[in-house]
């Protein structure tokens, strides 16, 4: 999802996985940037863009009829030759190859698509029929308390044998659209690159999944996914949550509490 002026570049450590909770920070911060920018306008404190700038109230998978009918007929900018998704068992060798990379996200978009505005659940469960299981999610590491602003699932790409990519959730099942980041070099065509390596998302069916997701405000453990006909959103005890072991589509046990499961609309 655009949101934020620019696109920060953030340094990769030894262990490329560490860096999905500063890029979620970063583009938090950039989104909260954007969103003031926003009320600033709408008050008049600040020149406004012309509507297609703005963001678009629905969660529709199409883009608006204006950028659908100039954008229709138009190959994807960015040319895929060769797209690799890094499974579970080759993050050790993906970190390694990439332990260098300076990592840039995308920022803030001239026009919003379906990627930018639908309910990031909705592409999760698309993600999972065009490219199978997450790399890693937010079970695969170590749990030894409470997680702060891990990544419920993160997809691994190497995009033509030498650029990486990362798409990961921005803020869980509570979110829209998905954060993209690449290779510094890559960043004013990440745009591109983005639409171009998620174009199957726009066609994908919805394939049912299922992750752990850790509410940090209510200090509370849920499983969400899509169940082949629903969205769901689920609170579970924390010891159900076993550091390696996924979230399975089994229903999980019932909660004695005074906030009952919600389910996702």
């Amino acid at each position: 999802m655009g949101a934020g002026g620019g696109l920060p570049v953030v340094k990769a450590q030894a262990d490329t996985a560490d860096e999905a909770p500063r890029l979620i920070e970063r583009y938090q911060q950039a989104r909260y940037r954007a969103l003031a920018r926003r009320h600033l306008q709408q008050h008049g404190r600040l020149p406004v863009y012309p509507p297609e700038r703005l963001p678009l109230p629905t969660d529709s998978l199409r883009p608006p009829r204006s950028a659908q009918s100039s954008t229709a007929n138009t190959a994807p900018s960015f040319p895929l030759h060769d797209v690799r998704r890094v499974r579970r068992l080759e993050r050790d060798w993906f970190r390694t190859r990439f332990a260098d990379t300076h990592w840039s996200f995308l920022g803030e978009t001239g026009g919003y698509t379906f990627l930018d505005t639908t309910r990031t659940p909705a592409l999760r469960a698309r993600l999972q029929a065009a490219f199978g299981a997450p790399t890693q999610t937010i079970a695969d590491r170590l749990l030894k308390k409470p997680p702060r602003r891990t990544a419920q699932f993160e997809y691994w790409f190497v995009v033509n044998d030498s650029i990486p990519v990362q798409v990961t959730d921005p803020l869980g099942p509570k979110g829209r659209g998905l954060i993209v980041a690449a290779a510094r070099p890559y960043r004013a065509r990440l745009r591109a690159l983005r639409d171009a390596l998620l174009a199957p998302l726009r066609d994908a069916r919805r394939a049912p999944y299922a992750d752990y997701f850790y509410d940090e405000r209510r200090e509370r453990w849920y499983r969400t996914g899509f169940d082949g006909q629903a969205l769901f959103l689920e609170q579970i005890p924390a010891p159900r949550v076993v550091p390696g072991q996924r979230a399975s589509l089994k229903p999980a046990p019932s909660v004695p509490s005074s906030s009952p499961a919600a389910n996702i609309p």
